[in-house]
């Protein structure tokens, strides 16, 4: 069987743009997004989506998932707002338009950016369960102690501290 040549297959990626008219404005709504850009979105949410403890909150992965999803697909600038309160930009994409951009992304885009983010938390889950990642947990923990012994004997040979020990 005889080999094709890539280059004559004249593939490239797709640049198509859907546009949504919201309240007298264009939105442009990409229809594909390079898998570059859908990695490091896809890795964005997984990191904003954890919490203090840190635990992936699933409600966090729901709102992080939409708003970045919005915000890598269509034309809309909110560097100003974004910064200000995340919440309160979830809450203006929440309803009517926030669901005509979602229904103006490709179902095989949107579908891949879900599936593989639950996928990577999952698997960092499992992870950080693992006999490995406790290990590499344990061995941070241990790391960040201070039990050198000279410095412990020092310590303890200390006149000051032994009127603790007494």
């Amino acid at each position: 069987m005889a080999k094709i040549a890539l280059t004559k297959l004249g593939l490239k990626p797709n640049t198509e743009i859907k546009t949504i008219e919201w309240n007298g404005q264009n939105i442009e709504v990409k229809q594909y997004l390079p898998i570059e850009a859908k990695l490091d979105l896809i890795s964005d949410i997984a990191n904003k989506s954890l919490d203090e403890n840190p635990y992936y909150n699933p409600a966090r992965i729901k709102i992080f998932i939409r708003l970045e999803i919005i915000l890598a697909y269509a034309n809309i600038n909110t560097k100003d707002k974004k910064s200000e309160d995340i919440f309160k930009l979830y809450d203006m994409f929440a309803g009517e338009l926030g669901d005509k951009i979602i229904e103006a992304i490709p179902v095989s885009e949107y579908n891949f950016i879900i599936s593989t983010t639950w996928d990577i938390i999952e698997g960092i889950y499992k992870y950080k369960n693992s006999a490995m990642g406790i290990m590499e947990n344990i061995v941070a923990d241990y790391s960040n102690l201070d039990l050198d012994a000279t410095n412990i004997q020092q310590k303890i040979g200390d006149p000051n501290n032994m009127e603790l020990l007494r």
